[in-house]
């Protein structure tokens, strides 16, 4: 059978979804960044130890990704375990070889069905992944006391612009940095921490959140000479709050680089931790959706299917201006409100019962 150029097209959307898909359940059994630093009689037995030291920390970080916060400390050492049943495969990022020192960072993927199997048997619940949001970046730099923001030409934001071409585990997006832009989110906006605006500036992108990543120096210090320290600035969106500050850290290569990397290992670990939906709760919520036609409701149902909070939608019933459904949710009501929320829907109690609107439509306006 041949196909048309438009079946074509289709067939092609449909391979690339599929492959997205595949990479994203990759990138969240993966760990990236991992730094590794031993040495021993000779370089051959350093890199031996230090892959396996790496495979171990890699191992330990996500058990810690993978329970809740409460559940942590009845994880296994992983120093007990048989590393190579867990591991599915590993790439050494960088390196330095000395005659009895190896220094690398690694990037380790590991087995989904063994780890999971691992914890399950430990009788730990385990966290379920979330589709990676689209997180907007603004970097900005203190120079001399001051604040430099949408400075598209600095080697700051220039490194951004690289890792946002290769970055797998986030959507990561930097603005045009136009006028639009620099009215919405000034300096003085960022120095007074003002993250309704963070917020504006997100949703004229359609992303899921925005961040301001402030590179730091020593006062009087030369970037290229003396490691910067890292602050963020969130908005109200997936993140869910500011990343932990980085304090200055040395590292090997451009330092520009280098620490936009360690700034994005940070914000994956940050949305990672707060995106997690526990696996063991799930609870039946029956909504009305009121609809303007067709095609809302089309757009309506995309958007909650797409949502990892939302392990089904059944329909009960549709009319022309209504829908009755049933969402099953992981987590409790806020958490379900919140997710809602990013995708511009509305989650309230009236008249006796749940409605789910687009925002801005008025409860009068649900028909009845």
């Amino acid at each position: 059978m041949r196909l048309c150029g438009a079946g074509r097209r289709v067939v092609a959307i449909l391979l690339g979804l599929l492959l997205l898909a595949e990479v994203r359940a990759q990138d969240w059994w993966t760990e990236t960044g991992i730094p590794v630093d031993v040495t021993a009689e000779n370089a051959v037995a350093a890199r031996e130890k230090g892959i396996e030291a790496g495979q171990r920390e890699g191992l330990r970080r996500l058990l810690e990704r993978l329970v809740p916060p409460d559940q942590r400390t009845r994880l296994p050492s992983v120093q007990s375990l048989p590393i190579a049943r867990y591991v599915r495969s590993y790439e050494i990022a960088d390196e330095k070889v000395a005659p009895n020192r190896w220094l690398a960072t690694l990037n380790v993927a590991f087995d989904p069905e063994e780890v999971s199997a691992l914890l399950s048997g430990r009788g730990l619940a385990v966290v379920e992944p979330t589709a990676p949001p689209a997180i907007l970046v603004v970097p900005a730099e203190r120079r001399g006391g001051e604040l430099l923001l949408w400075a598209r030409e600095e080697a700051w934001w220039q490194a951004w612009e690289k890792l946002a071409a290769t970055e797998r585990a986030l959507r990561l997006v930097l603005p045009l940095g136009d006028l639009a832009d620099l009215s919405t989110l000034p300096p003085g906006a960022v120095e007074a921490g003002d993250r309704a605006a963070l917020d504006r500036l997100a949703a004229r992108y359609g992303a899921d959140d925005a961040v301001v990543v402030i590179l730091e120096p020593e006062p009087t210090a030369d970037p290229a000479a003396a490691p910067p320290a890292l602050r963020f600035l969130a908005g109200n969106g997936a993140l869910r709050g500011d990343p932990a500050p980085l304090a200055p850290e040395a590292r090997a290569g451009e330092p520009y680089d280098e620490a936009a990397r360690a700034a994005v290992t940070r914000l994956v670990e940050t949305w990672r931790r707060s995106g997690l939906v526990r696996s063991d709760r799930l609870a039946d919520l029956a909504v009305a959706v009121p609809l303007a036609d067709l095609a809302g409701w089309v757009q309506i149902r995309r958007e909650l299917e797409s949502l990892p909070e939302i392990r089904e939608v059944r329909v009960v019933s549709i009319a022309r201006a209504r829908a009755e459904v049933v969402l099953r949710h992981a987590g409790d009501l806020d958490r379900l409100r919140e997710a809602l929320a990013r995708r511009g829907l509305v989650l309230a109690e009236e008249g006796g019962g749940w409605q789910l609107r687009v925002a801005g439509v008025p409860p009068a306006a649900v028909p009845r």
